[in-house]
C-alpha cells in the first residue's frame, strides 16, 4: 500500500511553480536592468555636463587672455617699469593662464570620472548569476 503523493508536490505542479517563479524573476530582472541603466545614463550625463562646463571655462580663459592683452597694454608698462615688449604680454598672460588652468583641472576631473564609470548594469548581472544558481539548485536539488 503506497501513499498517494500530495498534489502540491507532484512533478507537474513543481514544474509549473518553477515556470511561474522563473517568469516572475525574469520580469523583475528586466525591471532592475532598466532602472540601473537609467541611473547609469543619468550619472554619465552629469559627467558630460561637467566636461562641457570645463570646456567653457577653458575657452573663457582664452577670451580673458585676448581681452587682457588689449586692456593692460599700457598699464603694465608704466606700473611695472618693465620693457615695453615684456609688459605687453605678461599681465594678461598670467590672468589667462590661471583661468585656463582652472578649466583644465575641471576637464581632467570629469574625464577621469567618465573613464572610471561604465553603463553596464552590474547589479543585474550579479543578480542574474545568482538566479542561474538558484534555478540550477531547483532543477538539481541533490547537487
Amino acid at each position: 500500500m503506497n501513499p498517494e503523493p500530495s498534489n502540491s508536490n507532484s512533478i507537474p505542479n513543481l514544474l509549473r511553480d518553477l515556470r511561474d517563479e522563473t517568469s516572475t524573476l525574469f520580469r523583475q530582472e528586466v525591471a532592475l536592468a532598466k532602472t540601473e541603466m537609467k541611473e547609469n545614463v543619468s550619472r554619465m550625463t552629469g559627467h558630460a555636463v561637467k566636461v562641457a562646463i570645463g570646456g567653457f571655462v577653458a575657452y573663457a580663459g582664452v577670451i580673458v587672455l585676448l581681452i587682457g592683452i588689449g586692456h593692460l597694454l599700457g598699464a603694465w608698462l608704466v606700473r611695472a617699469g618693465l620693457d615695453e615688449q615684456v609688459a605687453q604680454w605678461l599681465a594678461p598672460s598670467i590672468v589667462g593662464m590661471l583661468v585656463a588652468i582652472i578649466g583644465w583641472i575641471m576637464l581632467s576631473s570629469a574625464k577621469k570620472a567618465i573613464a572610471h564609470d561604465d553603463l553596464a548594469p552590474r547589479q543585474t548581472i550579479d543578480s542574474m548569476r545568482d538566479n542561474k544558481q538558484w534555478a540550477q539548485s531547483k532543477l538539481h536539488p541533490s547537487s
